[in-house]
């Protein structure tokens, strides 16, 4: 990995293209660069200036007297390759390309030139940020490389000496959206470290960055604008390795897709859209993502408080002096996935003595404004604490007045320091700027918007919920793939039928359904009269992934003249419906017994490793769109979790389906497609039938595409 200690942690600085004329970007660079109290050198380079800004200019970066360790370029795209050659050739470590007119423009020479940029970095070995990046800011050593309006605008303390304790690193692919972050953050309290924005990503993403700031220990919360990952396989490991660390990521992403849109050979692979996929990642490795920038900030804020003590469940007490802010916050609660429950009857006697009889202390706990001046937010909060009866609380206040606030300073401090339970203020009025300063400096949030206080209670526990689980997780069951599957497996890139994906399941330990491939009507007849019951005929070809819609299906057929007829009407129908088909044959099978319709799938195309995929199946799947996807592998309970995310989860009955043998399938199919992800695009077992309790799931049909091997 390229060291990122000379871009992020620079000694000296050049600015390439500097300017005196602070109207413009290259005038300004230098100004919010100047004005922060960064505590290395910094060298304008520029031909037509002696001095800039007090200090000494030079015509080239190789004039520079001294060795650079960063060097900014903010100079027209067509001149930037030459500019890293010299800088290369002068010593210098990192650069950051401000200058636009790369690959974000279609038309024109960018594409080209963005190329050139990544062969000139991985030629030299520079750590190469850029281009089309607004500039970066180490805020601890007073680096601010950057022209954004939220540094140039306040010369102030770059670091408040009031804050919420956490450390908070923002690195965003957008400039304008990663400098909103810090500008909304600091007035409520925030601690930045760094922002740093990664314009186009030529050659450093994100993901480096946030790795490198883990590895060094600089930052406790990262929150991340993010338009896409240009490398997948980052991904999993950087983000697992900030779950084990405790360092949560909060994700802005943009850049939903149109799953139906993707032309693929499976349902799954349709269902399967590039946001789904983000989503189940996410989830999985604890990434909590944010719908906008005010609600980004403030989980930040909840994590930069409580992340290292997340709550151990979901059950909230809520404490108001207003009736009707405390029944509207609990609503939202509820939104967020959180419950209200009541409190115990011992905690309920404690309170209830310092209640007037028109309050109540059922949860919300409504104790009016006379018993908050009696007692104060610190007391009431400790008295709720106790119970087990609930994991947080939440506070409703007007602060719009910061007295009673500022009276209890020093026990809210203590309150913050040694409660278990997080503990979070929503206030319906605007707040005094006294009051948002009392509680910060106590350690504890304070919200405006009462729904992203939810939301971020929320994220918490769900946040501290996979966590324990990620520490508490066994290793992985891999599956080991029998040579004959990898031969079957190997090749050119292609889709098995049922019958030949049947068979690769079988030599991988599945329990797949008997039956016999025809080539005549006599040879189908043979083969139902060798099984039990009425059989069903499927037509077997790489070319008609969906049989039934290409009328190549034909079910519970109980006499031999049914199988005959019915095995000439399906080639009749295909023939009309694909005529250029490679026909391999007919699948002649018995009939499964009926269940409950699932699917259960693969997709393996999106770089991020296979993703399972269950759902509710059948030939109407792509129009009910009810299914989950999750990383693979996963073991049976993160089975269970993701068919209890279906919003049709309450048709899963344990007492009608055999839940545990639908967990087991999915779990084996995980496994193996872990093992045979460098074979395998994408698996389709489009309908499962989940029998009763005991009776198990039955494969009804599979497609396998193969990825191409040399």
């Amino acid at each position: 990995m390229t060291d990122l200690a000379p871009l992020l942690s620079p000694r000296s600085v050049a600015v390439i293209g500097a300017s005196p004329d602070q109207g413009i970007l290259r005038g300004r660079i230098m100004r919010v660069l100047c004005r922060h109290g960064f505590s290395g050198s910094i060298w304008p380079v520029s031909r037509s200036h002696d001095t800039i800004m007090g200090h000494a200019a030079y015509p080239t970066i190789g004039d520079v007297p001294e060795p650079v360790e960063l060097a900014v370029l903010i100079i027209p795209a067509a001149h930037v390759p030459a500019a890293l050659r010299d800088c290369a050739g002068a010593g210098v470590k990192a650069a950051l390309i401000l200058a636009s007119g790369f690959a974000e423009e279609p038309a024109g020479p960018g594409q080209d030139l963005q190329a050139e940029i990544r062969s000139i970095a991985a030629e030299t070995g520079m750590a190469v940020a850029g281009p089309n990046s607004e500039g970066l800011a180490n805020l601890g050593t007073g680096l601010c490389a950057t022209f954004s309006p939220a540094l140039d605008s306040d010369p102030g303390c770059l670091i408040p000496e009031v804050g919420l304790p956490g450390r908070i690193a923002v690195i965003a692919q957008s400039g304008g959206m990663g400098f909103a972050f810090f500008d909304r953050g600091r007035r409520k309290g925030l601690r930045f470290s760094h922002i740093v924005t990664t314009g186009n990503e030529a050659c450093i993403e994100s993901l480096d960055v946030v790795e490198h700031l883990l590895d060094r220990d600089e930052a406790d919360v990262f929150l991340l604008f993010m338009e896409d990952v240009k490398t997948p396989a980052m991904f999993a490991r950087v983000t697992d390795k900030a779950l084990l660390l405790g360092k949560p990521l909060i994700v802005a992403k943009i850049g939903r897709s149109d799953a139906a849109a993707r032309a693929a050979a499976s349902h799954t692979a349709s269902l399967a859209g590039s946001h789904e996929i983000y989503q189940a990642m996410f989830r999985r490795y604890g990434v909590v993502e944010g719908r906008d920038t005010e609600e980004v900030v403030d989980i930040a804020a909840a994590f930069a408080s409580f992340g290292s003590r997340p709550p151990a469940g979901r059950r909230v007490g809520i404490f108001t002096g207003s009736g009707g802010g405390g029944g509207w916050l609990a609503d939202a609660c509820a939104d967020a996935g959180l419950d209200v429950p009541l409190l115990d009857p011992e905690t309920r006697a404690t309170i209830d003595v310092h209640l007037p009889p028109y309050g109540t202390s059922q949860n919300p706990v409504d104790g009016t404004a006379g018993v908050i001046r009696q007692l104060g937010y610190a007391r009431i909060t400790r008295m709720m604490a106790a119970s087990p009866a609930i994991d947080a609380i939440l506070l409703v206040t007007s602060a719009v007045n910061p007295h009673s606030l500022q009276a209890e300073a020093d026990a809210l401090s203590s309150l913050a320091a040694t409660t278990a339970k997080p503990v979070m203020f929503w206030s319906y009025t605007l707040p005094h700027p006294d009051a948002t300063e009392t509680l910060v400096r106590a350690g504890l949030p304070l919200f405006t918007n009462m729904r992203n206080a939810a939301a971020a209670l929320s994220a918490l526990e769900r946040y501290g919920r996979q966590r324990r689980r990620r520490l508490d997780a066994p290793a992985a069951d891999i599956a080991v793939l029998p040579a004959s599957v990898v031969r079957r497996l190997s090749g050119p890139a292609r889709t098995l039928p049922e019958v030949e994906a049947l068979s690769v399941l079988d030599l991988s330990g599945f329990t797949v359904p008997t039956g016999g491939l025809a080539a005549s009507a006599e040879e189908a007849v043979e083969y139902a009269a060798a099984l039990d019951g009425p059989v069903a005929l499927k037509i077997q070809s790489p070319d008609i992934p969906h049989k039934s819609a290409a009328g190549g299906v034909a079910l519970g057929l109980a006499s031999p003249e049914d199988v005959r007829r019915n095995f000439r009407l399906i080639l009749e129908r295909v023939a009309h419906t694909h005529p250029r088909a490679d026909i391999r044959g007919v699948l002649v099978q018995s009939m499964a017994q009926s269940g409950l319709e699932m699917i259960i799938g693969i997709e393996n195309r999106s770089g991020f490793g296979p993703m399972v995929l269950a759902g509710f199946g059948g030939t109407g799947v792509e129009a009910e769109r009810d299914a989950v996807l999750v990383p693979a592998p996963l073991d049976r309970d993160e089975a269970g979790d993701a068919l209890r995310r279906l919003r049709g989860a309450v048709r899963i009955d344990p007492d009608r389906h055999d839940i545990p043998a639908l967990c087991e399938l999915i779990r084996q199919l995980s496994c193996f497609a872990s093992a045979a992800a460098p074979y395998v695009a994408e698996i389709d077992l489009n309908p499962v039938l989940v029998h009763a309790p005991g009776s198990g799931v039955s494969i009804a049909d599979a497609l396998i595409v193969t990825h191409a091997q040399q």
